[in-house]
């Protein structure tokens, strides 16, 4: 589990991976939500829920650490929530990334459910 220091305060900024089972274009991680992940701050006052923005931040962020993607994003297609992430579940995040296409396809599930998915989809950057 990542977590920032802010001041005495350290911000839960990711789930706490269990397993992490490498594929040829991918990875699968087991991963459990955080009871105090800092972005249920305000989102929402009746029910804590992981956001979608988090969720693809996190596909994003742990491609970048598993898989090598060091390219820039580009756009997404048919990101979907399904389900709510909430706190102290426990799921699995199934990443496959094509470097070619430069393709990143996400899903979010557990053994009952699929919570969330897409693709995203990244360019070298010609800055």
């Amino acid at each position: 589990m990542s977590t920032v220091n802010q001041g005495s305060e350290s911000a839960v900024l990711f789930p706490e991976t269990l397993v992490k089972q490498t594929q040829a274009d991918g990875v699968v991680l087991a991963l459990r939500i955080p009871k105090d992940l800092t972005y249920f701050n305000g989102h929402f006052e009746e029910i804590a829920v992981v956001p979608g923005v988090v969720q693809i931040q996190w596909a994003v962020h742990y491609a970048r650490q598993y898989l090598g993607l060091t390219r820039a994003f580009s756009h997404m297609e048919s990101v979907k929530f399904k389900e709510l992430l909430l706190p102290g579940q426990q799921l699995e995040l199934e990443l496959h990334y094509l470097q070619q296409t430069g393709k990143l396809t996400f899903c979010y599930r557990s053994a009952t459910c699929e919570y969330s998915s897409g693709r995203i989809y990244f360019h070298d950057d010609l800055v």
